[in-house]
């Protein structure tokens, strides 16, 4: 009999109490609401990735990729309060770990000052061929972007 894995928990105290270094308002839209009344799981993974999107603006990442991209590995979500339509959210990220060809980015999302979603993603640098090591200067990038 196989056993399933035991994942890995996101470490949300230190998402919670560390300062982000980047930190984004992101607006809910009513199309964002489920049947309860709360914005769904699957809206709230969108407003995640629009957080993941400008926090690799603030890092300077598309200017430095040229021929390179990213993709994502990896993403756990921990989901611990309900959102609602219409307060913003506000996404805070950081780096939590950088690899040779990898990088891990930690979020924290808060809606009205109280976080409702914990996630990381484990993003992947690659051209053509695939995965391939971190140029410097976006590493130097992401290491002024690491959370304590």
């Amino acid at each position: 009999m196989r056993r399933n894995p035991v994942m890995a928990r996101i470490d949300r105290q230190r998402l919670a109490a560390a300062p982000l270094p980047v930190v984004v308002e992101i607006p809910t839209r009513f199309d964002d609401l489920d049947t309860q009344g709360h914005v769904n799981n699957a809206a709230a993974t969108v407003i995640l990735q629009e957080g993941r999107v400008l926090f690799n603006r603030a890092a300077g990442l598309p200017a430095m990729m040229g021929r390179l991209r990213t993709m994502v590995a990896s993403l756990t979500i921990e989901y611990v309060a309900e959102m609602h339509h219409p307060d913003p959210v506000e996404i805070g990220s950081g780096i939590l770990a950088i690899g040779r060809t990898s990088f891990t980015i930690g979020q924290c999302a808060r809606q009205n000052g109280t976080p409702a979603i914990f996630a990381q993603a484990v993003m992947v640098v690659a051209d053509e061929t695939g995965p391939v090591p971190i140029p410097d200067d976006l590493r130097a990038a992401f290491e002024r972007l690491s959370i304590a």
